[in-house]
Formats: C-alpha cells, sequence, structure tokens
C-alpha cells in the first residue's frame, strides 16, 4: 500500500475532529502519521496496520483522558459576568445598535437591554446574560 494513503487517512481524521471537537479522532491523526512514517521507511501493510493500530490507541487511552481533564478545567473556571451591577455610560439603543455599560472592575462592555427598550446613560443595571463580549441587562428596581 502507498504511504500517502496514511496521509489521507490523517487529513480526515483531523477534519472529522475539527468538526466534533471532541478529542475523539484526533488520536487516529497521530496514527496514520505513525503509519505513513512506518510505511515510508518500507514497512509491510501488516506492520503498518499494527502501527496505526497501536499508537492510536495507545493515544487515545493515555492522552485523552487528560485532554477532557484539561478542556472541563477551563470550563470551570470560565469568568462569568451574570448578575454583577453596571453602569450605563453610553445609551443603549436596540435600533441604532448602540450602547456600553462600565462594570464595577472598570470595564466597558458593549450592551444590549433585555427587554428591547432603550436605556438612558448614567442609568444603574444589573447583567442577567452574557453573549461572548456583549452583556444583556435590565433595569435595577
Amino acid at each position: 500500500m502507498n504511504p500517502y494513503w496514511w496521509l489521507a487517512v490523517a487529513v480526515i481524521m483531523a477534519i472529522v475532529e475539527l468538526a466534533l471537537q471532541g478529542y475523539v479522532t484526533i488520536w487516529f491523526v497521530v496514527g496514520g502519521l505513525a503509519a505513513f512514517i512506518a510505511g515510508f521507511f518500507g514497512a509491510s501493510l501488516t506492520v503498518q496496520i499494527i502501527v496505526f493500530l497501536i499508537v492510536s490507541l495507545a493515544c487515545l487511552a493515555l492522552l485523552r483522558p487528560f485532554f477532557l481533564k484539561h478542556r472541563r478545567m477551563g470550563e470551570m473556571h470560565e469568568p462569568t459576568l451574570v448578575g454583577t451591577q453596571a453602569i450605563v455610560v453610553e445609551r443603549i439603543d436596540p435600533l441604532a445598535q448602540t450602547g456600553r455599560v462600565e462594570t464595577p472592575d472598570h470595564m466597558t462592555w458593549t450592551a444590549l437591554s433585555a427587554d428591547g427598550l432603550p436605556i438612558e446613560a448614567g442609568m444603574h443595571v444589573r447583567v442577567v446574560e452574557q453573549r461572548s463580549i456583549k452583556l444583556v441587562v435590565e433595569i435595577e428596581v
């Protein structure tokens, strides 16, 4: 078998991994590259398949738990501003798509009104949702 087929396997598995993003097929990318190297240096098809399986399964068994733990740690420590107070520093106008608020840490954020109504500058608001770099706020009562 032409060893370049293993490169094709590695590329396909990489594309699948990018789509899934779950550390499922990345190990077969590594296995495919290892089998390519074995085939490139003249190993038989049987040896290439064995190298592919051993390297892929070893990476899956040994590295996947570490990667999953690392990913979960990042998710657990994700800061959120939901529930914090802020002051409107630029009028929030849903029609004009403008508006900024300042949080207690003196950071300013693009802001949206939770009820879709304008909120004037100087008003005290509470963050009810965070959408990436935009804060959804409502007037504090």
